[in-house]
């Protein structure tokens, strides 16, 4: 998978470089029937900011919360609007608008699905970048 025209930048870093991969690897298990290994790409001390909701969870809680991968596939376009990377730190914002749909009923009908996230990255002492923050939103449609 290539890096979207988003990434080309003139001489990027090793690190905006290995953080890009890391962003497109995300969206590549968000997008698969195996949702699993996307937690491997968030430190042990990750933290999601769910949208109306005053408590933060963590990634043991974030796991529970997207249980219903099981079920359903993201059908979704994605857009990754800014990628900034800051020494041993970086940012992506990143939206998805589409449909949640049923893996094993095809009659159910899809379930609509938009949201808008902050993922704030860190680089690890091995050199490695994981995501730290998920800060995310559903915003509504416009009327």
């Amino acid at each position: 998978m290539s890096p979207p025209a988003l990434f080309k930048v003139s001489n990027p870093s090793e690190d905006y470089n290995k953080v890009s991969k890391l962003i497109l690897e995300a969206l590549r298990v968000i997008r698969s029937d195996d949702f699993s290994p996307y937690f491997n790409l968030f430190t042990d001390d990750a933290v999601w900011m769910m949208p109306s909701n005053f408590k933060d969870v963590g990634k043991e809680e974030a796991k529970t919360f997207y249980r219903f991968t099981k079920k359903f596939r993201f059908d979704q376009e994605t857009a990754i609007e800014e990628l900034q990377v800051v020494d041993d730190m970086a940012y992506v914002r990143v939206s998805f608008d589409g449909y949640l749909r049923a893996k094993n009923d095809g009659s159910a009908p899809p379930l609509r699905s938009v949201s808008r996230h902050v993922w704030i990255l860190r680089k690890q002492l091995d050199g490695e970048w994981k995501i730290t923050r998920d800060i995310w939103n559903n915003p509504k449609q416009p009327t």
